[in-house]
C-alpha cells in the first residue's frame, strides 16, 4: 500500500470513527436535553463552557464538553487557486517557516478536561509532503531538493501537547493555549527544525445580535534546531484581526489579517523584520456543535492574482 493510500486509509478510518461516535453522542445529548425541557421548562445549554464561548469555531476547537474525549482534526494546505493541485505553495508572507509544498495530515488528539474551563490535550497523527505529485515545475534549486527528498513521505505529524484555557470578560471570549511541539514533519525537519513554543491568546466579542463577531488573536512562538542554518527563524510574533458574520444556523463567513514579525538566527534576538501582511477568507460551515469544517483561500492585499493565492480546507470534529 502506497504512503499516500495509507494517509488517506487513517484519515478515513478516524472520520468514519468520530462520525460514529458524534452520532451516539449526539442522540444521548439529546435525550438528556429533552428531560431537561420536560423537568425544567428550559432547552438551553448549561454546562460552563458553552456559556463562556459561543464562537462556533472557537468551541469546535477547544474540544468537547466531556470530561474525557477526542478530536480529529483534518488540514490540506494546497497550491495555488490557478493550480490547485501543484507542487509549490505560495510563500505567500515570505517567512522562513513556512512550507512552500502542499501537503496534508490528520490528526487525533486525546483531551482531559479538568474542569469546564480548562483542558489538557496530546495530539499526533500522519503528515504527508507533496501527497498528489510526482513532479515540480520551480526554478528554485533548494525547494527541488526539498522536494526530491520529501515527496510523499508519510511521518508523524508533529505531537504536542495544549493547554487550553476559557475566558470570559464582560462578552470578550478568550482562548488561551500553550503549546509545546515536537516537530517530526518532513518539510521542517529537512530544514533542521526539531520542535517549537507556541502561546496564543484569541478573543473574540460579538457585536449585539447583528450576526457580527469581531476580534483577533495574539501570538508567540520560538523555534529549537539541530542544525547550524542561521536562515531559519527563530522567533515569530504574529497578530491576526478577525471579522466574522453568522449566515444562517449552518455557515458563516470569516477573515484574518496575518501581521507577522520573524528574527532570523542570524540576526540578534531583539531584530525582528515584518514580513508581508497575508489575508485569509473562508466559509465556516458549522454541521453539529462538534463538527466544523472551513474551506479558505489566503492571499496578499498588496499583490493579489489566482497564481499568488493559496488554497486550504480545514476540518475539526470532537468525539
Amino acid at each position: 500500500m502506497s504512503n499516500l493510500k495509507v494517509l488517506l486509509f487513517i484519515l478515513s478510518t478516524a472520520l468514519s470513527l468520530s462520525v460514529l461516535a458524534q452520532t451516539t453522542d449526539t442522540k444521548e445529548k439529546k435525550e438528556t436535553k429533552a428531560e431537561k425541557t420536560v423537568e425544567n421548562g428550559e432547552t438551553k445549554t448549561t454546562d460552563e463552557a458553552d456559556e463562556v464561548i459561543t464562537n462556533r469555531r472557537l468551541r469546535a476547537a477547544s474540544g468537547s464538553l466531556s470530561k474525557w474525549s477526542g478530536q480529529v482534526s483534518f488540514n490540506y494546505n494546497a497550491g495555488s487557486v490557478e493550480k490547485p493541485f501543484a507542487a509549490q505553495r505560495p510563500n505567500l508572507s515570505a517567512g522562513a517557516n513556512n512550507l512552500t509544498l502542499a501537503n496534508m495530515n490528520a490528526n487525533l488528539g486525546f483531551r482531559y478536561r479538568m474542569n469546564p474551563l480548562n483542558s489538557l490535550t496530546f495530539a499526533a497523527g500522519a503528515f504527508m509532503s507533496t501527497p498528489f505529485n510526482n513532479s515540480i515545475k520551480t526554478n528554485d534549486a533548494a525547494l527541488k531538493a526539498r522536494f526530491k527528498k520529501t515527496k510523499q513521505v508519510l511521518t508523524v505529524n508533529d505531537p504536542n501537547i495544549i493547554y487550553t484555557n476559557l475566558a470570559n470578560y464582560k462578552g470578550f471570549q478568550f482562548v488561551n493555549q500553550l503549546t509545546p511541539t515536537y516537530t517530526t514533519n518532513s518539510q521542517q525537519r529537512n530544514q533542521g527544525y526539531t520542535g517549537n513554543l507556541d502561546w496564543t491568546t484569541t478573543i473574540m466579542k460579538d457585536v449585539g445580535s447583528t450576526g457580527l463577531s469581531l476580534g483577533g488573536a495574539l501570538e508567540f512562538t520560538t523555534y529549537f534546531f539541530d542544525k547550524t542554518d542561521k536562515t531559519l527563524g527563530q522567533h515569530y510574533w504574529q497578530v491576526y484581526p478577525v471579522a466574522e458574520y453568522v449566515i444562517n444556523d449552518t455557515f458563516n463567513l470569516r477573515t484574518v489579517l496575518g501581521y507577522q514579525w520573524e528574527q532570523l538566527r542570524e540576526t540578534k534576538s531583539t531584530t525582528f523584520r515584518k514580513l508581508d501582511v497575508f489575508q485569509s477568507v473562508g466559509l465556516g460551515t458549522t454541521l453539529t456543535r462538534d463538527i466544523f469544517l472551513y474551506p479558505n483561500i489566503q492571499y496578499l492585499p498588496s499583490n493579489a492574482s489566482l497564481k499568488n493565492t493559496n488554497v486550504g480546507l480545514s476540518a475539526y470534529i470532537n468525539i
